[in-house]
């Protein structure tokens, strides 16, 4: 933050002593900076009032003693001001007398055309004045819902939201003929609306809610305000004016997907109803009755042995009676189509901790921890943006070496991309061997597609149909479209076809599904590093070799050529190389391939070895503590550059190129020795059970978590004071809800996605 000097505290001060914001409602929405004593008795006045109204059992005198405070307390702060505002419009009238008439306080009929704003917004403000006038309790509610500034400004409070709620929640009965109060009546309604604020001093610009008549639109309450804020001063203006609602009322998009949902609850519910009275209960009906059948074959052989072993002369021939036949009845498409839904059969199988034969266990804990890191650093970036101690409390995190566990969580996507890399490798190879060197590169890509695009689709579509209705109540950071662009009616289909990191990045629907992007982007040029690795290894590690030093080039000239910084969080370099960094470095393949390279180098020796290398205890302890320290310089190596002397370009540009793909070298290393029976007590807990059905909800887990972060943050109604340990508990909420929320999502769109699969490509029986 800018260091203050005299002049700067000087304008500050004047800043507030000149009442920077109007209080007042002529149209004009109020903002009211007003002198330390008047906020003083402000303050103390509604202190009193929130004293009373936290009585569970008030008294007739209570109630009204509440209202004569309001009105007593209102009319002193508020008062004045209104009528500073009505001399500055008469002024106004005298000096230009040809818009008298506009601007005169109870004929506004020309005042519409004259400031383009609409005739019933200034009619209704008009009735704010004239109630304000009569002490009409319901609008000092409105009055006391506006926002205003409060302690902290130069430690970047700059949220002065006001009370969403409680101004949408003023009604107020007026009457036609607002003069006399005489005439037919009609129910006058707030409605919140925000803005930006730039105050004029030092850039600072403030959030501030504002409280005007429903009948006003965004442009209206945009134009007043800044009218307003013109007669105080002319260095102030308000812009970026928003009204945020949540929606009530279905329209075809949310009907739509709803219908959608519906279907698919639908056969989860008639497949988990077949799957228990069919499958569960009439077959195993079946199967007791065989296995009867079977002892009761058993005994009838037994008894027949009997009697014809003491057959003579004078017995009668026992006829042997036929054994009964039994047919065991197989599910056919439409049976296993409804299984393919069934919420028990699919519960069971993500819930199981069993594990095919060969698996790679210690990837079950890497997978788990990887996406609570990430699930950390969303939640720790977007929780705190509507708060009222941001620049002070991210200040003191910068300065904690600790905090780059957070600030650096970036690398945390890197352990998927490796992981990725290390799963398809190993797989691969090992089916290659199995086929002889056979693949149908059909299903190869088919199943890829399949796997991961239903339920990245159907996530995509509740996005950006559904979440605008999710509000609740809404609040001042509530957006009304919901948390996509435009719906994503222009960019869906670059996230159908993966390509949403590379085109209109600008509008991407689910923001960070940039990496499932590049994810299949890598899978579907990995043939060309797999198969020479099974056929020529040496000419498969030349391929790699060589897309790896690509790579680097690439990162190296580009960093080079934009300036980019070794952290976004170093906004020392400017805006411009920050976005650019997102845009040009962070979502782009080319730049991100390399821990991806590594992965599948690391799948292969792992399959080459058959998960069996015996290591030499010095060379395993080294290779741990290399690991180790490579580990903690990348995550830990830049707190001396955010918190002292800048890293000079060159440095940023060798971290930016190399850094992921050590990175990923260490992940490498922890899944290799783990696998080769090296990994010790690191393996126990990576390969722990209990971390089985995590580990298959996380891909589920990262498309819908921040879409939980984004609408719980957006629907916060006032700033929220942050602290370590909010943002801990904070955290752990998001992550119970986020696998919670993830089972679900499992359970209706990506298990049957798998099963119906398996219907649509039977495996042959041998």
């Amino acid at each position: 933050m800018p260091t203050l000097t005299h002049p700067h505290i000087k304008s500050i001060m004047d800043f507030y002593k000149r009442i920077l914001v109007l209080t007042v409602y002529s149209a004009f929405v109020v903002n009211s900076i007003t002198a330390a004593d008047e906020m003083s008795n402000y303050n103390k006045m509604f202190a009193n009032i929130f004293e009373v109204a936290q009585r569970m059992h008030s008294t007739e005198e209570d109630k009204v003693a509440k209202a004569e405070l309001f009105r007593s307390g209102s009319r002193d702060i508020f008062h004045p001001y209104v009528q500073k505002f009505k001399s500055i419009l008469d002024s106004e009238a005298v000096n230009n007398p040809d818009v008298s008439e506009a601007v005169n306080m109870y004929n506004l009929s020309e005042a519409a055309t004259t400031y383009n704003v609409s005739d019933a917004c200034l009619t209704d403000t008009k009735q704010i004045i004239l109630a304000f006038e009569r002490n009409e309790q319901w609008v000092i509610k409105l009055l006391d819902a506006l926002g205003k500034p409060s302690s902290g400004v130069l430690q970047g409070n700059i949220q002065w939201a006001g009370s969403y709620e409680e101004c949408n929640a003023v009604e107020g009965r007026v009457f036609v003929n607002m003069v006399n109060n005489t005439g037919p009546q009609y129910t006058l309604k707030g409605k919140y609306c925000k803005g930006q604020l730039d105050l004029g001093i030092m850039g600072l610009s403030a959030t501030l809610g504002t409280c005007v008549p429903k009948t006003c639109s965004t442009e209206d309450a945009n134009t007043l305000m800044n009218l307003a804020i013109s007669l105080l001063s002319n260095k102030m203006h308000f812009h970026g004016t928003s009204c945020p609602e949540v929606e009530t009322e279905y329209d075809a998009r949310a009907i739509v997907t709803l219908t959608i949902c519906s279907i698919i609850g639908l056969m989860m519910l008639l497949g988990t109803g077949y799957d228990v009275i069919v499958v569960r209960y009439l077959r195993e009906k079946e199967r007791k009755q065989e296995e009867e059948d079977k002892d009761m074959t058993k005994n009838m052989d037994a008894g027949q042995y009997q009697s014809e072993s003491s057959l003579n002369e004078s017995t009668t021939l026992l006829k042997k009676l036929p054994k009964p036949t039994v047919v065991r009845s197989e599910e056919g498409v439409i049976g296993k189509i409804l299984m393919a839904f069934s919420v028990m059969t699919n519960g069971e199988k993500l819930l199981s901790t069993a594990q095919g034969e060969g698996s790679l266990t210690a990837i079950n804990g890497m997978r788990f921890l990887s996406i609570t890191w990430v699930i950390l650093g969303h939640n720790f970036s977007s929780g705190t943006s509507f708060s009222v101690n941001m620049l002070p409390f991210y200040g003191k995190m910068i300065n904690r070496w600790t905090f780059q566990t957070i600030g650096n969580a970036f690398v945390s996507v890197d352990s998927f991309f490796t992981m990725s890399g290390l799963l398809l490798s190993y797989l691969f190879m090992k089916e290659m061997k199995k086929t002889n060197g056979k693949m149908n590169w059909a299903m190869f890509y088919f199943h890829r597609f399949w796997r991961l695009t239903p339920p990245y689709m159907l996530v995509l579509m509740i996005s950006a149909t559904l979440t605008r209705y999710m509000g609740g109540d809404g609040g001042p950071q509530w957006v009304k479209k919901g948390i996509e662009v435009d719906y994503c009616e222009d960019t869906w289909w670059t996230n159908l076809l993966y390509i949403n990191n590379l085109v209109k990045t600008n509008k991407m629907c689910l923001g960070w599904s940039w990496y499932l992007a590049n994810d299949m982007q890598f899978f579907v040029i990995s043939p060309l590093m797999l198969v020479p690795l099974y056929y020529k290894k040496y000419l498969g590690f030349l391929v790699c070799g060589v897309l790896l030093v690509a790579s680097f080039i690439t990162t190296g000239v580009l960093n080079s050529n934009h300036g980019w910084p070794a952290s976004p969080l170093d906004q020392r370099v400017g805006q411009s190389a920050i976005e650019s960094y997102m845009d040009d470095y962070y979502f782009k393949p080319w730049c991100r391939i390399g821990p991806y390279i590594v992965g599948i180098l690391a799948g292969y020796a792992l399959q080459a070895c058959d998960c069996r290398m015996k290591i030499n205890k010095f060379v395993n302890l080294l290779g741990w503590l290399v690991a180790t320290f490579t580990a903690c310089a990348i995550v830990y190596g830049l707190y001396d550059s955010l918190t002292g002397t800048m890293l000079t370009e060159s440095v940023a540009a060798f971290y930016n190129t190399v850094h992921r793909s050590a990175w990923g070298v260490c992940i490498c290393w922890v899944i290799f020795a783990c696998a080769t029976g090296n990994g010790g007590f690191v393996n126990t807990l990576l390969s722990w059970k209990g971390l089985v059905p995590l580990s298959r909800l996380s891909y589920c887990a990262y498309l819908i978590h921040l879409i939980i972060i984004t609408v719980r943050a957006n629907s916060m109604q006032i700033p929220v004071y942050v602290s370590v340990f909010e943002e801990v508990v904070s955290y752990l909420g998001i992550l119970m809800m986020t696998f919670g929320l993830a089972f679900i999502t499992s359970l209706a769109f990506e298990s049957p996605m798998m099963g119906l699969e398996k219907v649509l490509f039977p495996k042959k029986r041998k």
